[in-house]
């Protein structure tokens, strides 16, 4: 019998695939179609409306830098906003460093909690139930238009810029996160697609976020789960992962027992902020951007177009 092929879009005009084993579980959620198939390659893969959102293997590729670069740089972070990424793997990196004394985890759909708990444990390994954490299950824009709390790190882990997510990524958000922020130190991270297969995406994402803070330091990494070159944006009024040297991320490592990353390390760290000048060109080229107003992205698709 001929093995189920996940054929997905990277681009407009490309893409890639890979085979299913076994699908575990299908259906509709409130907001979104939600699946959860078993890879050969890959392991337990869950899918939003069709698109590979996290792979349980090398996930790390995407929550370590997600999480560690920021996390890291920051003296001492306490308090922390997590917006989205219901399969928890970011959660459970922002759990590792012993300086977290809260988290509070707002995701809109509730169960993607609840399939990730279910079919993803080594993925979340446990955070969900972790004392220091509160769930909010509710709209991320609405929590941080109501919310009068500070955080010392506001992390989003939204699925890409159409949809549900889509007001998440205009400028009268970012205005609303960076008031949240406590002070100079504190950041802001989220992924900003990726410049080689959404090159339009990333750029006018960056446009933005430069639009409302003072420092945007992009990262960059291969993804495999999502098949192709991934960026990250680390925003702050002051803050700038980039100036740590490796002696700095050696001392920080050891200071909060974080051992056995898969990525992060002091040789590494420079490697994430090297940025090849067409891909820096991308970034700063003129352009719009985006707004409550004009919220779409140029080079949104469907993922099973």
């Amino acid at each position: 019998m001929q093995k189920r092929r996940i054929m997905e879009r990277l681009s407009l005009s490309s893409g890639w695939f890979y085979e299913v084993e076994e699908t575990l579980q299908k259906g509709a959620t409130a907001y979104q179609e939600i699946e959860v198939v078993r890879s050969q390659e890959f392991g337990t893969v869950l899918l939003l409306d069709g698109a590979t959102q996290v792979m349980e293997k090398n996930e790390f590729q995407y929550h370590e830098p997600m999480v560690h670069l920021a996390m890291l740089a920051h003296p001492e972070p306490r308090r922390i906003l997590i917006i989205g990424g219901g399969d928890g793997g970011i959660l459970r990196e922002v759990l590792r460093h012993p300086t977290v004394e809260r988290v509070d985890f707002v995701e809109l759909d509730e169960e993607v909690v609840r399939f990730s708990r279910q079919y993803l444990p080594h993925l979340n390994g446990g955070a969900f139930e972790d004392p220091r954490v509160e769930l909010f299950f509710q709209d991320g824009r609405h929590f941080v238009e109501t919310c009068t709390g500070q955080y010392d790190g506001v992390i989003m882990d939204m699925t890409d810029p159409m949809g549900p997510s889509l007001f998440l990524y205009t400028k009268e958000f970012f205005s609303l996160v960076s008031r949240l922020l406590k002070d100079g130190n504190s950041f802001f991270v989220m992924h900003s697609e990726s410049p080689e297969t959404r090159p339009l995406a990333f750029g006018r994402i960056h446009r933005t976020l430069s639009a409302v803070f003072s420092v945007v330091r992009p990262a960059y990494t291969y993804v495999r789960m999502y098949g192709s070159l991934w960026s990250f944006a680390i925003c702050s009024p002051q803050l700038d992962p980039a100036v740590l040297t490796p002696a700095d991320v050696e001392r920080r490592l050891s200071q909060r027992a974080l051992g056995n990353l898969n990525l992060i390390a002091p040789s590494s760290w420079q490697a994430f902020f090297a940025t090849y000048p067409y891909i820096e060109a991308l970034r700063t080229m003129p352009g719009d951007i985006s707004t409550d107003a004009h919220p779409e992205f140029p080079d949104s698709f469907d993922y099973h177009g």
